[in-house]
This record gives C-alpha cells, structure tokens and sequence, in this order.
C-alpha cells in the first residue's frame, strides 16, 4: 500500500504541473472589463490598459489620457502631504492581488508619509447631462512588508469626485466627492452622480491616508463614467380641429440635423487650464477629428484668428479631437478629449498651451595667455682672484731661475771633468 502511495506521487505532481501551465495563460492575462459591465463609458483608457508615460520625473509614471494631482504641504518636512509615486501595476510581474481586470491597474503610494492625491481627466459633454462616475479601488496601509497582512494602517481613505463646471482644482467647492470608504486588502466600487454645469466636466480619484505608516498605497482599476443627455421638456400639443377623412400620405422621416465641433488652442500663460481673459488663440497648432472607432476623419491647422475652427456637417455621435502642438509650445492640459455632437448644435472644445523658449548658446571670449619672453643669461667672465695672479707670476719667475742654475750647474761640472 505504502509502495503504491509512494509510485503515483510522481503522476500526481506531474498532473498538478501539467494544469498550471493550461491554466496559467488566462489567470495572468485576464480580460478587461467589457463594455457590457459598463455601457457608454466615456472616459479615455479607463481600464489603464493603453500604455503609461512620465510626467516630468521617472518616479510619476501616469497611464495615458489621465493626469496625476497632489497636494504640496503643510508638514511636508515631517513626512506630511508629500508628492506620491505613482507607478503602473503590472499582473505579469507582481500577480493578479492589485488588479482587477485586464494586465494593468494604476497605483500610487509613499513610504513612511502621508499623501492626498490621485487622477484626473477631462471630459467634454452636453450640459445637463447627467452624470454617474464609478471606480473600483484597492488600498492597503501596513508597517509591515507582507502584502497580505495591515499592521497598524495609516487610516487610508480612497474617493471619487465629479466637478461639473470642468475645474481642475481638487479643493474647489464645486467638486462633488463621494462618501470616504477605508477597508484593506479588498476591491471597493465608489460612485457618485452629478449633474453637468457645462460642456467639459472633471472627474477625480482621490487617496488620502492620514497617518504615515511604512506602506500608504492605493491600486485604481476599471474606471467608468456613463452619461445620460437631458431630456426635451414636452410641449403641449395644439388641438386638433376635425378634417374630412383622407388616403394616408406616405410620411418622410426627416433626417436629423448634423451637429458641429468648434476647437483650437489658446496660450495658456498661467497654466491653470482654462481660457482666461486675454489669453489668445495660437497658430500652427494641429487638430485632428476622429470617429467613435478612432478613425480619422479631418484635421486642420489653427490659423490663430479671434475665432475657433469648425468641423461642419457631423451626424450625432461620439467624437474624439487630438491636437499636436505649434513649435515650441507645451501642453498645460489633455491632448485628446472626447466630444459628444448633438444634432443642430455646436460644441466647442479648447485646449491649452505655453509658449516654451528654447534657450541659445552664447559664445563666450575666453582670453588665452601669452606666454612671456624668458631672457636667457649671458655668461659673464669671472675675474680671478689677485692672489691666483701674483702665484702664477712667482711660479713662472722659478722656472727660469730654476733652469739658468741647472745649466751653471752643468758647465761647472764639464769644466771640472777636463782639469782632472
């Protein structure tokens, strides 16, 4: 018996290894969420599936058609209110714990600070429409580092908010934010509705730990905002006055009337966002229309009159308009937003940007030192002493002396030998 355990453990891991692998491909690469569990949605990449890019620094890494905010301070050198990371959450390299649907949530967190922060993103709609915005969310706050234990949480507290003026200030009166909700380790829905004020509204997500734990994250995934066109008020039907019966007449349908977009791009010189007084149309800007299915249709260049240009003739429908910068101009808001037409109307959408200069090199003259003539010294004779002189004078006076003597000497001598 213990011998057949033993042999069939093989097959069973073998077994258990064979439907890891069938099964892996669709536990790593879940499908997003469907338009069915979201009908309508509006927003741009709403389930964080098209891409991330940096926004000015590597550590704020923001999914693509939506814009990080935060606060700056007070307490910031104490670990208060400070800038998050912001990062995209990827299921094939950390699993499917922060992701809901799809291969990608967006995250944004501190260590050891707090923060309240979050995302943006502008959307153009009929005024008065009515507006439902929905995001599931996933937060943990925890001093200790495995993922799936909270440890003395930070108080982390996760919204949604509607502006429906179009704002980008977070902390305006006119945004409406949903009831705060602080639970752990689970995917929360957070709704609010809201009524459209204008032709552009705001939505927001917002995180906001309150206390500065070692991990303050919140992970963000299948966002949706639906919209609902005001209703026409019913008038009061005249009464009718009787006719004598006739054949019936085959009645025409009319047509309904096509809708206009009216867009540019103004200088933006405070960078708050929105058209202010003085604030002028920029030329050689491009924009570009597309359809529901992101197709181009038309584009034009801005010419930077006092008027916005016209696309003409459009059937009611979702559109989307992307723009591309005049040289040396910076974004200060979306580059793509989505546009509603509705029949015989106009809507207009702008967008802004700075003026950047690009900075020119000056030359600067640099002057180079002239290595100076180095005299080079003439040898100069050098007198010798009086001493060394008068010795050499004696010395050549003994000479001769010396040798006058040799020869007395020598003829003393001769003479001498010839006496004896």
């Amino acid at each position: 018996m213990v011998m057949s355990i033993r042999r069939s453990i093989p097959s069973l891991l073998i077994l258990g290894l064979t439907m890891c692998l069938l099964l892996w491909p669709s536990v790593v690469f879940a499908e997003p969420v469907t338009q069915g569990e979201c009908p309508g949605n509006t927003l741009l990449n709403p389930g964080f599936e098209e891409g991330f890019s940096e926004r000015g620094a590597g550590e704020v890494s923001v999914a693509n058609g939506w814009f990080p905010w935060w606060q700056e301070g007070p307490g910031q050198d104490e670990g208060y209110y400070r800038r998050p990371e912001y990062k995209p959450e990827d299921a094939a390299r950390y699993g499917r714990r922060r992701v809901r649907s799809g291969n990608f949530a967006q995250k944004f967190f501190n260590t050891f600070s707090t923060h309240n922060a979050g995302l943006l993103q502008q959307v153009q709609v009929p005024a008065e429409s009515t507006l439902t915005l929905s995001a599931w969310v996933q937060a943990w706050s925890s001093q200790h580092h495995d993922p799936g234990t909270v440890v003395d949480p930070g108080n982390y507290r996760v919204y949604v908010g509607i502006d429906p003026t179009g704002g980008t200030d977070w902390s305006s009166p006119n945004v409406i934010w949903s009831e705060p909700r602080m639970e752990y380790n689970t995917w929360m829905n957070l709704q609010v509705r809201a009524k459209a004020r204008a032709g552009t509204i705001t939505v927001f997500l917002r995180g906001h730990p309150e206390f500065r734990t070692q991990f303050n994250d919140s992970y963000w995934d299948d966002i949706c905002l639906t919209v609902q066109r005001p209703t026409p008020l019913p008038t009061k039907p005249p009464t009718a006055t009787p006719i004598p019966t006739v054949s019936p007449t085959p009645t025409h349908t009319p047509t309904p009337a096509p809708g206009s977009i009216c867009a540019g791009v103004y200088e933006d010189r405070d960078r708050n966002g929105q058209r202010d007084e003085g604030e002028n149309l920029v030329a050689n800007a491009v924009i570009i229309l597309l359809d529901s299915n992101r197709q181009q249709l038309d584009q034009y260049t801005t010419g930077g009159v006092s008027e916005l240009s016209c696309f003409d003739g459009l059937v009611p429908g979702e559109y989307y308009l992307q723009r591309q910068n005049a040289p040396g101009y910076l974004s200060t808001d979306v580059d793509e937003a989505a546009v509603v037409v509705v029949a015989g109307e106009r809507t207009e959408v702008t967008f802004g940007a700075d003026f950047v200069p690009t900075p020119t090199a000056t030359a600067t003259a640099t002057a180079t030192a002239t290595p100076a003539a180095t005299a080079t010294p003439t040898p100069t004779a050098t007198p010798k002493p009086l001493l060394d002189r008068v010795g050499s004078s004696v010395y050549g006076v003994s000479g001769i002396i010396l040798a006058a003597l040799a020869l007395i000497i020598a003829a003393g001598l001769q003479v001498l030998r010839q006496r004896l």
